[in-house]
């Protein structure tokens, strides 16, 4: 753990680019507002212009799909400015009895019905125009998307359309997104290489609960040891942890990681969002080269070359490979190697250098196979 004088780091936030997609976008009609109806006194038809022009917040929320068990993976962690939810109902002035909230979106996905004093009672749900500063991408929600802090994924509806104020119960609970850690690193069944390892991922709970631990295991719950959590705490919000790992040998490994609160709250084993259920099988290999590459995926398992170039694509790396024209013995391969092929162009005798398809002579075929390789490390052309 962190030890005296140890700075934690803010929580990460994920790129646009690299925020999980699930599902497809629908159409957005230009004409397009926001209706606010049902039990309210004064119904909305409100433009996204319009919308901007509330007081808006911006607060930081990771969004985890609701995956229990197994390796899927959909989480990220964002920056999203809008309006908080509860002054658009206020505004619409809920009738004496309303008692429930319904959330229509673009794509016909109905999400209620909730609590609407639970609803009210949040300062931190809002409805997001913004993601990290910028307008909200089509893929997360544009125009308008439903963020609720803590709450799982599915209920954090997209493409809002129209908010329904109802007298009937509301019936639907927020599920909360349980304590609970997960693996980044290394992948599901994957092959990894004899020697040091770093072990990551990141644990999440929703209900602003703080986390204050996490364990790994890397022989099937046996025994634990404690990862270095690497975040600050903000409510509702994922922390990263590392974990360095030096394999006793080869053979195949089940990784876990448990978390625990700042309430002395331990995750589960075997619930819905247990450890157990996420644990991580891999294999560890040899690595004769000590490349960080396992032999068994290693296009030159004896020649140390972790970039594991393979210019023309043979499934042998340039490092150990013939057909690489290193005709100068100096990497990388650049203009003294193709001042050598100048030198020999349309000469014809065996064992030119340049000649990298062995016809016997020195042309346009040797000067496209070496273009291939421009730039590249390999081991000297015989």
């Amino acid at each position: 753990m962190p030890g005296i004088g140890y700075c934690l780091d803010p929580p990460p936030i994920t790129p646009i680019d690299e925020f999980f997609v699930f599902g497809n976008a629908p159409n957005v009609p230009g004409d397009w507002n926001l209706i606010v109806d049902g039990a309210v006194a004064h119904p909305l038809k409100l433009s996204l212009e319009e919308i901007r022009q509330y007081t808006p917040i911006t607060l930081m929320s990771t969004l985890e799909c609701w995956m229990q068990y197994g390796p899927d993976l959909l989480v990220s962690n964002g920056n999203w400015t809008g309006v908080p939810l509860n002054v658009i109902i206020e505004e619409a002035e809920p009738n004496i009895g309303a008692a429930s909230v319904n959330f229509y979106a673009l794509d016909d996905y109905m999400m209620g019905a909730f609590s609407l004093s639970d609803m009210m009672a949040r300062d931190d749900f809002i409805l997001a125009y913004n993601l990290n500063g910028q307008t909200l991408p089509p893929a997360q929600g544009y125009p308008l998307k439903l963020v609720l802090p803590g709450v799982a994924g599915f209920e954090n509806g997209r493409w809002l359309a129209r908010i329904e104020i109802s007298k009937s119960p509301g019936d639907l609970p927020l599920f909360q997104n349980p304590i609970h850690a997960r693996i980044f690193k290394p992948v599901y069944q994957q092959i990894v290489a004899l020697g040091q390892q770093v072990i990551s991922g990141f644990v999440y709970a929703g209900e602003g609960i703080d986390i204050t631990k996490v364990e790994v295991s890397t022989d099937d719950g046996a025994t634990w040891q404690t990862a270095q959590l690497l975040n600050y705490y903000v409510p509702n919000v994922w922390k990263l942890w590392t974990f360095i790992w030096n394999p006793p040998g080869v053979g195949h490994y089940n990784i876990l990681a448990r978390t625990e609160d700042s309430q002395g709250n331990l995750q589960n084993e075997n619930d819905e969002f247990g450890w157990r259920g996420f644990n991580i099988p891999v294999t560890v290999d040899f690595d004769d080269d000590n490349d960080g590459v396992p032999d068994s995926l290693d296009n030159c398992p004896g020649v140390y070359n972790p970039s594991q170039a393979d210019s023309d694509g043979d499934g042998k790396g340039n490092a150990c490979d013939a057909n690489c024209p290193n005709l100068d013995g100096q990497n990388p391969v650049n203009f003294l190697d193709f001042s050598i092929l100048a030198a020999n162009w349309h000469l014809t005798q065996p064992n030119l250098s340049g000649d990298l398809d062995n016809n016997g002579t020195v042309d346009i075929h040797d000067l496209n196979i070496f273009a291939v390789y421009w730039l590249s490390n390999c081991s000297e052309y015989p």
